[in-house]
């Protein structure tokens, strides 16, 4: 029996279940199994009114604020967060995402400077051109990376930007999303020959108007081809009428959001795996492709070179660059060789991303912020 008092940790996370990408896949992964040793709740939206404010899983908890992740709940989910995390009153507090989780930190500092506060940088998008010239954006994200007493970042191409907002890189831990290899080892798929997948929300980092525009030279080489698209948001309509105005409605197929078993079902009985992102943190969905034998192809940007080598695990191109995707689709639907060799690499180099690795760092971690 224990006879030990268990830690109070903190997750907090605008997007939570049903909605599935690194940032909410990790703050899952470390709830599952760190619910034995922390007294854990997990702090998000309510993202749909069907889902409960309070809900017990295991022996961890999800609390629910605000209503819809709109630009007013987004904008006071930082103040919710953080005056419910001040009630519990956490021995430790984890943020992850910068943006809005990491106001909440900002906000915490002075509400509840007791906790240790850690913060996981995952967002590519910070390094948009647009809000790179905000003053007011540039000012808050100084704030957000100062605030925590701990950073880590799940790629160097994030950490380097943490050095540029004042962090020094001895303060930062880079720790990667994973990969749960023990779901991937029950998938049990047929390949379908010539289906490509892309599965990302519908927003404009992911780039999806760059893979439809290049889906016509692909059929033009591989009449066969079929394109999966797995996932939504606020670019819905505009990527249903790209696909009408392309005429490739017959070669196309939008399966909206999937839980992510389905979603990984679905990555493993593909050909290939592509998203040609417009920024991206680190891009953990090229990794479970990698784990699913499935070869990727990837843009040359953010963290995504620290996952593929390119023409060894993987294949980079350009952003924005419809030709050059249409070019590397091509290349490894009729060169199997190569195909073959990139599926080999590429489950090699995705054993270094196992959960069950990760999240003993992230237990190291906080281990080593309330020691102090």
């Amino acid at each position: 029996m224990e006879n030990f008092k268990k830690k109070k940790l903190v997750l907090i996370s605008l997007v939570y279940e049903p909605y599935w990408s690194g940032a909410e896949k990790m703050v899952k992964e470390i709830a599952e199994r760190l619910q034995d040793k922390y007294e854990i709740t997990i702090i998000t939206s309510q993202l749909k009114d069907n889902l409960p404010v309070l809900e017990e899983i295991g022996h961890y908890t999800i609390k629910r604020v605000g209503k819809e992740v709109n630009f007013f709940g987004k904008l006071f989910f930082p103040w919710r967060a953080a005056i419910l995390a001040s009630k519990l009153q956490p021995d430790i507090v984890h943020a992850v995402m910068e943006s809005y989780a990491g106001g909440a930190l900002v906000i915490l500092k002075y509400l509840y400077p007791r906790a240790r506060r850690v913060l996981t940088l995952q967002s590519g998008d910070l390094d948009d051109q647009k809000k790179k010239k905000q003053f007011f954006l540039r000012v808050f994200w100084r704030a957000i990376h100062r605030a925590p007493h701990l950073l880590t970042a799940i790629s160097l191409f994030l950490a380097k930007r943490a050095e540029r907002f004042g962090r020094r890189r001895e303060e930062i831990s880079v720790i990667p999303n994973g990969v749960a290899w023990e779901k991937i080892a029950l998938i049990k798929e047929e390949k379908k020959l010539s289906q490509v997948i892309c599965v990302g929300r519908f927003s404009w980092e992911k780039g999806h108007q760059f893979l439809l525009a290049a889906w016509p030279l692909v059929l033009a080489k591989v009449p066969s081809a079929k394109l999966i698209l797995v996932g939504e948001g606020v670019l819905q309509a505009e990527i249903a009428r790209q696909i009408q105005d392309l005429g490739i409605s017959a070669s196309v197929s939008l399966l909206g959001s999937l839980p992510h078993d389905q979603a990984l079902g679905q990555i493993a009985r593909s050909s290939v795996f592509v998203c040609p992102s417009l920024a991206e943190g680190l891009g953990i969905v090229f990794i479970e492709a990698q784990a699913c034998g499935v070869p990727p192809i990837g843009t040359n940007v953010g963290g995504i070179p620290e996952i593929i080598l390119d023409g060894e695990s993987g294949l980079l191109v350009e952003p924005k660059n419809s030709e050059a995707i249409a070019s590397a689709v091509i290349k490894l639907l009729t060169d199997r060789a190569l195909a073959e060799k990139i599926k080999r690499n590429g489950l090699s180099a995705a054993r270094r991303f196992a959960w069950a690795d990760i999240v003993r760092r992230y237990e190291a971690l906080y281990e080593r912020s309330t020691s102090r």
